[in-house]
């Protein structure tokens, strides 16, 4: 989940950008001044920070500035000041968006997963797992004796793990991915998909393709490129 800190001194104010945001499935952590905001990423590592530039405790533009210094989180100015004088020197030392109060909650959220998009990677679309080449584009499955035909459910659970890279990836995570009802779904599909999944992929313990993670969910083995 894409964590968040809202740096805002205006409770009703974070209070309203936090629940819009909660509601968008971003995980929210709250700090009314530098301070809390400083400790908040040394403790958490949030992907983004929402900058107020009129904090009680210290100037929101440096403040900005400092965080994206640290270059692994992103940074958005939200503030009431519109004179383009502090729009530029904000986006000069290095705030990645700016928007001005009173903001629209969508279009906060969009604004977000706009940054993440360009600020993370894009997955290798092409891979090699054991003695297959999978390529996540075309939704292929290839190896040696030839193809292996996957349902929708199992190649959209094989893509999820790969593109994981070997992070372990929830069962509930899995759940969400392949049923449109996950609530009322029952979990242990996951473990039927995983099981014919590796039938077809012929993952004997040996060749460790798809691993258990005990009670918490699953993971690949080793993958490469394929170029």
């Amino acid at each position: 989940m894409v964590a968040v800190v809202v740096v805002e001194d205006e409770r009703l104010t974070r209070r309203a950008i936090s629940a819009s945001l909660r509601g968008e499935g971003f995980e929210i952590h709250e700090a009314e001044d530098a301070a809390a905001c400083r400790r908040i990423v040394a403790e958490l590592s949030p992907d983004v920070a929402l900058v107020d530039l009129g904090l009680p405790d210290a100037d929101g533009v440096a403040l900005a500035g400092e965080l994206r210094a640290k270059g692994d989180i992103g940074v958005i100015v939200v503030t009431r000041r519109s004179d383009p004088a502090a729009r530029i020197e904000a986006l000069d030392l290095g705030a990645d968006d700016y928007l001005v109060k009173p903001v629209h909650f969508g279009e906060l959220a969009a604004r977000i997963r706009s940054l993440l998009r360009r600020r993370r990677p894009e997955p290798q679309r092409r891979v090699r797992l054991g003695p297959w080449r999978i390529d996540l584009e075309a939704r292929a499955v290839t190896g040696e004796g030839g193809i292996a035909r996957l349902t929708r459910g199992e190649f959209n659970i094989l893509a999820r793990l790969i593109e994981a890279k070997g992070a372990i990836v929830s069962r509930d995570d899995l759940l969400n991915l392949i049923s449109r009802h996950p609530e009322a779904a029952d979990p242990r599909t996951v473990d039927v998909l995983i099981s014919r999944l590796r039938n077809k992929l012929g993952d004997a313990q040996e060749r460790r393709l798809i691993l258990t993670a005990s009670t918490l969910g699953y993971q690949v083995g080793e993958t490469s490129a394929d170029p």
